[in-house]
């Protein structure tokens, strides 16, 4: 089970953004606590899992955290909301 926050927490990256499944213009960001591209070296759960490419998966002793993350406001269209989330991360960094 994932972890749910209404506040990115600082320092996190963006992974993807989801409509919620509750209402339609409510999104979620699925954040991890390593750089994406790095992802690849971390073990990981799925969700995140499916973001890295079987062939390249080197896990070390590094295990990824993820978690979902409201996107506040409601938005029409997936970039209003990834622009939403990272003016949030933008402000939880300040």
């Amino acid at each position: 089970m994932l972890r749910h926050f209404d506040r990115p927490p600082p320092g996190w990256f963006v992974l993807d953004i989801a409509r919620r499944e509750e209402r339609k213009w409510d999104w979620a960001a699925l954040l991890v606590d390593v750089e994406p591209a790095n992802l690849k070296y971390c073990h990981c759960d799925l969700p995140a899992l499916l973001y890295v490419d079987p062939a390249d998966y080197r896990p070390a002793e590094r295990h990824a955290e993820q978690c979902w993350v409201n996107i506040p406001g409601k938005h029409r269209s997936w970039k209003a909301a990834m622009d939403a989330i990272r003016a949030a991360m933008a402000a939880s960094l300040s």
